[in-house]
């Protein structure tokens, strides 16, 4: 547990440090939009295309990982969506798929890419890629269909905004043009190669400082009921239903505890985004981010320790 814990502290441990900076004013609220674009636009992008590039994408992807991720999600979000009503029951359309949202979509570009590629190097790209298309192509557009359908009252407008969110997402950007570069076997120059590895080295540090600082700002611990069934829904109930749909489908161990760690990952920073930019279940989600983001200290730990136990 010494070795794992020496992994994932000093990634919880930027992540403090991000939290101070804005806390102690030594970086004003501005700052994280700044870092948030730096890291998300930038070298998270590079970090993706660099090590795709150099995969053998044929090999890494597995159809079951894919199909099992695709299960699991659409089944935690159908949790989510329904299950607010326990602890809210005046929960709106919109409020419920946020909650969808939240209890499905993990923050798996600034959290779960860094301490994957950490703890397993290039290998864990298989499954990354296919949690990455999973919810930046189904989850996240399904919630925001729905969240437009709720304010218009129909589905067109939402259904436009979600297809332009995809097509314009640079995570989606980075997967497409390493997977093309893989395939076709161009691969990456070595100067571009070098470029990308200097820019995506940065990637790490300045996500996750970028995330300790967003969590600053998000220090609301009312409404404890829906954030607490948020948090369990996102850190215990994904990864549990993925790891059974996983051992159904005889998805090779290895990779499935990779997939089943992206899984484990507290629950996103851009659905409290997409909450406040909607005006729903702001609160809760703002709690659950927080709140999950703090226990996934331990639990990822626990999560990762039993991950490297498999690869043997």
């Amino acid at each position: 547990m010494g070795d794992v814990l020496l992994i994932t502290l000093p990634f919880f441990a930027v992540c403090g440090l991000g939290f101070l900076a804005i806390r102690s004013g030594l970086l004003g609220p501005e700052a994280v939009g700044n870092l948030n674009i730096f890291a998300f636009y930038f070298a998270m992008p590079a970090l993706v295309i660099g090590a795709l590039a150099r995969q053998d994408i044929a090999s890494i992807l597995d159809a079951r990982i894919f199909v099992s991720w695709l299960i699991a999600g659409v089944g935690v979000f159908a949790i989510g969506y329904l299950a607010i009503r326990l602890v809210r029951p005046q929960a709106a359309p919109a409020e419920r798929a946020i909650a969808g949202q939240a209890a499905s979509v993990g923050n798996i570009g600034f959290l779960g890419l860094p301490l994957g590629i950490a703890a397993f190097g290039d290998g864990v790209m298989g499954p990354m890629v296919a949690a990455l298309l999973v919810d930046l192509v189904v989850l996240i557009p399904l919630s925001i269909g729905l969240l437009e359908s709720a304010r218009r009252g129909g589905g067109a407008a939402g259904a436009v905004r979600a297809l332009h969110g995809v097509v314009m997402n640079p995570f989606i950007v980075a997967i497409v043009s390493g997977v093309a570069l893989s395939l076709t076997g161009i691969g990456l120059p070595a100067w571009l190669e070098r470029f990308t590895d200097f820019l995506g080295s940065a990637a790490s540090p300045a996500a996750l400082f970028a995330l300790g600082a967003s969590l600053a700002g998000r220090t609301e611990v009312s409404t404890f009921a829906p954030a607490a069934l948020l948090t369990t829904l996102k850190l215990l109930v994904h990864p549990a239903l993925l790891l059974g749909l996983l051992w159904m489908t005889g998805a090779p161990a290895g990779p499935a505890a990779m997939a089943v760690l992206i899984a484990a990952m507290p629950v996103a920073g851009n659905v409290f985004v997409i909450a406040e930019r909607y005006g729903a279940l702001v609160r809760p989600v703002s709690t659950a981010v927080l709140v999950s983001t703090v226990i996934a200290v331990a639990s990822v730990s626990l999560v990762l320790a039993w991950a490297l136990q498999q690869q043997g």
